[in-house]
């Protein structure tokens, strides 16, 4: 495991992580609902459907990385698009920024597809649960310097006008690229050379798919493992796009004080992603899971009580343990079940999972808040974690020490 690697590999977690806070729970539905008239249902569809396109997409994108045996070309390519199209959401009316940010969110998960498949590369098995913590703990320090960049622009230009929203969705694009350049200038991947990519590896990459998706089955404990983390992220989804928007609708939460809720949420998810990281190399990824999914259940029960500031405070710094926790654990369980030689395509799968829980989760999230209440909406997501929980029981608690895979 080299030192350099691991730290440009965790970089990119720290440039996603802008997008994550920035884009995805505070400005883009904020934008949406408050300046263009959206609706929770709308921003639930934007985040549902880009998930669904890729949730189609990354496993060929998983078979075709594994046969180039490179990542970086894909997650170039797309962090630079995905920068594009969140300039072009500040400068658009509803529809067009509704289509824009479904482009985005796209290309940003599309990237992610391929940063994750890099995790074997920079580590060796054995290491594998604390390099993803190192990731992970990364990812929310760069949520907190976000947070600490916006701070003096929304200051000067206003938390809740239409000029400082714009203005924060021009710097996520410009902080997301510019803490990229790390990983894009410091992963070293083995030179490829150009055979006829276009008939050659895509054919053959589909053929991988689904070759892939007949040994499932095979692959002891993988598919309660897939089922689990969709039911766990449909949850997860749904909190981290509508936990500013809930706040504001039930204890009157304005930008301001929510970047302070949001910056202890990023401080206690890279300390529980950190410390889950080493405990997932002790004891299994599988106990952090169960742990993370258990204490989910407590914060919705907890945000169904919710009255005050300080009780969201103490919530959602509950809440970013969690998140860490899963974050954390969810990529070492996977590299467990799964053949080294075949990752990336595996991880597309993972991916594929994750995007379906994108569909489901914010869509039927926003659809009980404006049909009913962000009550019966919270409700909705215990089940979730419920269902999570009784599927990754049936997952094997294996650990296997590998080498790394180039």
């Amino acid at each position: 495991m080299q030192t350099k690697q691991v730290f440009a590999w965790a970089s990119y977690d720290l440039a996603n992580t802008i997008f994550s806070a920035l884009f995805v729970t505070f400005f883009f539905p904020f934008y949406i609902k408050n300046f263009l008239h959206g609706n929770e249902f709308q921003i639930g569809l934007v985040f549902g459907t880009s998930m669904l396109l890729v949730a189609l997409v990354v496993p060929v994108l998983g078979a075709i990385s594994d046969k180039l045996k490179r990542r970086m070309p894909f997650i170039i390519f797309f962090t630079i698009v995905c920068c594009i199209f969140t300039l072009l959401v500040a400068f658009s009316g509803l529809y067009a920024a509704l289509l824009f940010g479904l482009v985005a969110n796209f290309c940003y998960h599309a990237a992610l597809t391929m940063y994750h498949a890099l995790l074997p590369r920079v580590s060796t098995s054995d290491k594998i649960g604390k390099v993803s913590g190192i990731g992970v703990a990364m990812g929310y320090i760069g949520t907190i310097i976000s947070l600490i960049i916006a701070y003096p622009i929304l200051r000067k230009i206003g938390w809740e006008t239409l000029q400082g929203t714009k203005a924060m969705l021009i710097t996520t694009a410009i902080l997301f690229l510019l803490f990229s350049l790390i990983i894009f200038f410091f992963i070293r991947e083995r030179k490829y050379t150009k055979t006829n990519l276009i008939k050659s590896h895509i054919i053959n990459s589909l053929k991988d798919v689904k070759n892939t998706f007949t040994k499932l089955k095979a692959q002891k404990g993988l598919i309660p493992f897939l089922v689990s983390l969709l039911f766990y992220n449909d949850a997860i989804n749904a909190i981290i796009i509508f936990l500013f928007l809930f706040g504001r609708d039930t204890i009157g939460l304005d930008v301001q004080n929510f970047f302070f809720v949001y910056a202890l949420f990023a401080a206690t998810s890279a300390l529980g992603a950190f410390f889950s990281g080493i405990i997932v190399d002790r004891i299994g990824a599988k106990r952090v899971l169960i742990s993370a999914g258990l204490l989910w259940v407590i914060v919705i029960i907890l945000l169904l009580k919710l009255t005050n500031l300080t009780n969201f405070i103490v919530i959602g710094s509950i809440g970013g343990i969690a998140l860490g926790m899963t974050a954390t654990a969810s990529r070492p369980k996977l590299i467990e079940l799964v053949p080294r030689e075949n990752v990336g395509e595996y991880f597309g799968f993972f991916e594929l999972t994750d995007k379906f829980s994108g569909v489901l989760g914010p869509v039927i999230f926003g659809y009980l808040v404006v049909s009913y209440s962000y009550s019966v909406a919270l409700l909705s997501l215990i089940v979730f974690f419920v269902m999570g929980l009784l599927f990754l029981y049936n997952v094997p608690n294996t650990k296997e020490k590998n080498t790394p895979v180039y």
